[in-house]
């Protein structure tokens, strides 16, 4: 996505926030298509999809297979908010919220990293380290991220340290690999001392672990990133329909 098109869906963003903070669009109401959103903004429908994703972020819509968006609220959420219906929703959100990465090193997999990553013992993988940041607590991090890549992709090492988007964009822009499946396992743990002072809470507090591994078409696992959000920083929906 082009410097442009980024400043372009922030811009759509906040006129529909706008739009709904000032009642046009009440809880409940439906809004407009993205057809609709696409004409009266002069957007393409990828940019007016940001922005979307964006406003659901946030919290303020949620998206419902058949119906289209639908407005929850008129005030941005106090927790960070994410609801997602595709891969591509899932893939595209740290457009908004881009990790800042504090480091990137070259590890060799022990045996529980080769299993994770469905490799070898002694196989190179590229690990970066960093923070989310909700943009309206910019002085507080959102999570903590680590993230393995396998060192095949190994110019995600220089990528890392400019991120504007997710990582596995990242690599589908550089290297053209396609994320066909996404594994996801959540749970519940307690901060270390170590990263209860990175993220400013509690040692030893609830916080909601986040486990994503990326597959290719060919089925096999290029990275895993693992996320640790303090108790009360997010909020994860799920929508199931018949």
């Amino acid at each position: 996505m082009t410097a442009r098109s980024t400043s372009m869906f922030r811009q759509i963003a906040q006129a529909i926030e706008d739009s709904i903070v000032n009642g046009a669009h009440p809880p409940g109401s439906r809004l407009p298509t993205e057809a609709e959103f696409c004409a009266s903004f002069g957007a393409s429908r990828h940019t007016v999809r940001e922005a979307l994703s964006e406003l659901r972020r946030k919290g303020l819509i949620e998206s419902r297979q058949g119906i289209g968006s639908i407005v929850r609220r008129t005030t941005p959420a106090t927790q960070h908010f994410e609801t997602y219906s595709s891969i591509n929703d899932l893939v595209r959100h740290a457009q908004g919220t881009p990790i800042r990465v504090t480091q990137v090193e070259d590890v060799v997999a022990d045996e529980g990293l080769a299993g994770l990553m469905q490799g070898s013992p002694g196989q190179s993988f590229v690990r970066i380290d960093g923070f989310r940041f909700d943009r309206r607590r910019p002085d507080r991090p959102m999570c903590h991220v680590e993230v393995h890549v396998d060192a095949t992709y190994g110019r995600v090492r220089e990528a890392a340290w400019k991120l504007d988007r997710s990582i596995v964009e990242t690599l589908e822009q550089i290297y053209g690999v396609r994320v066909a499946r996404i594994v996801q396992d959540v749970s519940a743990c307690a901060l270390s001392a170590d990263l209860a002072e990175r993220l400013d809470a509690e040692p030893n507090s609830p916080a909601l672990f986040i486990r994503r591994r990326y597959l290719s078409d060919a089925g096999r696992c290029f990275e895993c990133a693992d996320s640790t959000f303090p108790m009360g920083r997010f909020v994860y929906r799920t929508e199931l329909t018949n």
